[in-house]
């Protein structure tokens, strides 16, 4: 699906809607206004500023997949559904499949990715970019790619942030984090720290969908999405407004 830029509450339908449908999507997309998403189990607020997100009108939507805590901003999306039995069983090597296609593109964006096999460290924040699970992407062990994953019967999709650019006073003041520490940068990087320029999206989604034909040996086409399709879609959103704000 080409890159779009939408609300949460649709980018978290249409990711959803995903599931329903039959064989390998792959979609790009951004976001229209800052937002935080929480996994779907996550509880961990206790180290952020709610009141802080509230008065700067950031909101937050409860996704259908794991993790900690994401904030949507200066980044691109990725999202790929498929059926469990064309990945291996496991979900680390399902991670690893996912994530090599990204590897290669970034190599050929003139980034220096790593991806290592196992979960580098865990941490007590509710970032999800504060922690590097197995097969996550890193550059300079720094994390540039938070991914998650959800699987329902014989489909699953997993989604991720890959961070072009980041305000850093912003996630500080959200995550209580004094502006003069750099915890943050020591742990984070983007497109725009290595390359002092953000590539152009559509670029981007050109190289990703390139490398994922190239690595699954697929043929490419675009989805159009019907009325029908559409009307589904509206539905899921419903579910997904009921989700905004999970911290209030």
């Amino acid at each position: 699906m080409p890159y779009t830029v939408q609300d949460a509450v649709t980018n978290m339908a249409i990711d959803e809607y995903l599931l329903s449908l039959p064989g390998t999507i792959l979609r790009f997309y951004g976001w229209e206004t800052p937002i935080l998403s929480f996994g779907r189990l996550n509880r961990m607020t206790d180290d952020m500023d709610l009141d802080f997100c509230r008065s700067a009108g950031i909101q937050g939507i409860r996704r259908l997949s794991g993790g900690k805590t994401v904030l949507h901003q200066y980044e691109l999306t990725y999202a790929i559904a498929s059926d469990i039995n064309w990945f291996p069983p496991s979900i680390k090597e399902t991670y690893r499949q996912i994530s090599l296609p990204l590897a290669n593109a970034f190599a050929r964006l003139k980034l220096h990715p790593e991806m290592m096999p196992d979960k580098q460290e865990s941490s007590d924040s509710s970032i999800c970019f504060r922690e590097v699970s197995a097969y996550e992407l890193t550059i300079g062990s720094k994390k540039i790619v938070g991914s998650s994953q959800f699987r329902r019967k014989n489909r699953f999709f997993q989604h991720g942030s890959i961070l072009l650019d980041i305000d850093w006073d912003l996630w500080k003041k959200i995550w209580r984090i004094p502006l003069w520490a750099t915890s943050l940068e020591e742990r984070i990087t983007t497109f725009k720290e290595h390359l002092q320029i953000v590539p152009d999206v559509d670029e981007i989604c050109a190289v990703l969908t390139e490398e994922y034909a190239r690595t699954f040996a697929a043929q490419t086409g675009t989805l159009q999405l019907t009325a029908a399709d559409l009307s589904s879609i509206e539905t899921l959103k419903v579910k997904y407004r009921q989700r905004l704000n999970p911290f209030d």
